[in-house]
């Protein structure tokens, strides 16, 4: 009995991650938050269209503070609706609203205020970010560009 719980669980395994990867990208991001910040990380979307699909993902935020390197865990949502970008990040140090433009899904601009949530103050103020999206061109992560 646990042999064939243990093949379900693989083959199951198999094909959640065969429906992941094709709406998954790698980002790759410059963010300002009182700070240079460099961000890397995956990006899941929800939804086919291009009208109201959101998107979700861990990242790694590196940053320099006080002459030693900081790597930082994030977590962010995003919902887009034809273009129109919202979205919220949370790391140990700040929780962040957001808002901007996602051109194909391919590049975020944004901008958003980082509210700190720790004693250490490292992220606060307006924020402003750059985020590049790479996934495999016949991915489901990208808008398609329609021409009438």
């Amino acid at each position: 009995m646990k042999k064939y719980f243990v093949l379900a669980f693989f083959i199951s395994t198999i094909i959640v991650n065969a429906q992941l990867l094709e709406k998954t990208a790698i980002n790759v991001a410059y963010r300002y938050m009182g700070r240079n910040i460099l961000q890397a990380g995956l990006e899941f979307r929800f939804g086919d269209s291009r009208y109201q699909s959101v998107i979700l993902g861990p990242s790694m935020l590196y940053t320099r503070t006080n002459q030693t390197d900081k790597f930082l865990p994030e977590a962010h949502v995003y919902y887009t609706n034809n273009g129109q970008l919202y979205g919220v990040s949370i790391n140990q140090y700040s929780l962040e609203p957001r808002i901007g433009i996602s051109l194909f899904n391919m590049l975020f601009l944004n901008t958003g205020y980082a509210f700190p949530i720790h004693k250490d103050k490292y992220f606060k103020g307006i924020t402003f970010g750059v985020q590049f999206n790479i996934a495999p061109n016949n991915s489901k992560f990208y808008d398609k560009m329609k021409i009438m």
